[in-house]
């Protein structure tokens, strides 16, 4: 009864969405909070013994020199499973106009989701990826850890491919465009 209170207590108090039952049991809201989380959209591909695979998700960057990013991976993600098999893999940082295309590879599937997704391929020798994408980067699995119901994967990045496109984002379970840009009196000393 407690936690029935709450939710709508919540709702009540101008959430934009009503709780999602995957909330822990003391009823916090947590999917909210992550779902509060602006992330940069990517697809993460992999290819190994003539299969290939792709899953919709996010990164990172971890380490500017050495260059390092880390994405999750669901444990029995296909994908992962050619990741790991390969050693390679690559990030497609979709562009603003490609949200279908994150819909299309967050599909499950067993066989080539970028054939049977008609996801638009960027045929390559260390993986393929998503031709059109804001950002590629051509990584070398450097690490895994184990993170809940995900694989972490650190990968370093080996070759990259930059186009003049906004990048498309993720924010309160929608998909979004990048803003404007804000000006401020002295930028900050960050490595990127």
């Amino acid at each position: 009864m407690r936690q029935i209170v709450r939710r709508v207590t919540m709702w009540r108090a101008g959430a934009q969405t009503a709780p999602r039952r995957d909330d822990d049991a003391a009823g916090l809201g947590m999917s909210d909070a992550l779902a509060g989380l602006p992330l940069p959209v990517a697809v993460i591909a992999s290819a190994s013994s003539g299969e290939r695979s792709c899953s919709t998700g996010t990164l990172i960057y971890v380490s500017y020199a050495p260059p390092l990013v880390a994405t999750p991976l669901a444990r029995a993600s296909r994908t992962l499973a050619l990741l790991q098999e390969s050693g390679t893999f690559s990030i497609s940082l979709l562009a603003d106009d490609q949200a279908e295309l994150a819909v299309r590879a967050a599909q499950p599937s067993d066989g080539d989701k970028f054939a049977e997704q008609s996801i638009p391929v960027l045929e390559d020798e260390v993986a393929p990826a998503v031709a059109g994408a804001a950002l590629i980067l051509w990584c070398k699995l450097d690490s895994t850890s184990e993170a809940g119901s995900h694989v972490l994967c650190v990968g370093r990045v080996e070759r990259s491919h930059r186009r003049e496109r906004e990048p498309l984002l993720r924010f309160d379970r929608r998909y979004r465009a990048l803003g404007d840009t804000i000006a401020v009196a002295r930028e900050a000393r960050y490595p990127l």
